[in-house]
């Protein structure tokens, strides 16, 4: 065998050799992005407290109580791999519609579950318990929820109602078009309760 025959086939060896290496070295993860909602964009009104309002518990379905972003496919259920809630869903979701609701109701003060004070220091306490709450392949998010605002010094119930709110996505909007519009469905069911709220 000619030396630039040995050449040519050290060569080819080498570069196969260094190929299946190559194969074997684990592949760089997408790094993940982390996601928050957003409440209604509103200023908080400077009136005088009057009011001192507990928002929650929030209930969620289970399929929706993990880190990663859901999204559904008629029966099937899509969990984002990469896209993850900056905090526990059901934690956001409170405070979004506390903000909310301090934002429409002047005068409002709110607390999060678990409550700072006790009981019955609030003056009301709403609780909402979701049905459903993700995307789908239709392209909307879709929110079923009923709510409860009872008294907060005895359990009275004041006012109660249910919502089956769908919010349309932006074209190609990805992950980041899901979450403003689940925003804008959560701004829409705290406009339900802040007009019960204000009627009181």
């Amino acid at each position: 065998m000619s030396a630039r025959r040995r050449s040519f086939g050290c060569a080819v060896a080498l570069a196969v050799t260094a190929a299946l290496a190559a194969c074997r070295l684990p592949r760089e993860s997408p790094t993940p992005r982390f996601w928050v909602l957003m409440p209604f964009d509103a200023r908080v009104s400077d009136a005088p407290v009057t009011r001192l309002v507990g928002v929650g518990p929030v209930e969620l379905p289970a399929y929706l109580d993990r880190a990663a972003v859901v999204t559904r496919s008629g029966p099937r259920l899509e969990v984002a791999a990469f896209d993850l809630w900056g905090q526990p869903l059901a934690e956001s979701v409170t405070s979004v519609l506390g903000r909310n609701l301090e934002a429409m109701v002047p005068g409002t003060s709110v607390q999060l579950f678990p409550w700072n004070v006790a009981s019955q220091d609030l003056n009301e306490r709403v609780a909402v318990q979701f049905t459903r709450f993700e995307a789908d392949s239709d392209g909307a998010v879709h929110l079923d929820a009923s709510w409860q605002l009872r008294s907060g010094a005895e359990p009275k119930l004041l006012a109660s109602g249910r919502a089956s709110i769908s919010e349309p996505l932006a074209r190609d909007g990805g992950i980041e078009g899901i979450t403003g519009a689940m925003s804008r469905a959560l701004g829409t069911l705290s406009r339900d309760i802040a007009a019960h709220l204000e009627a009181r």
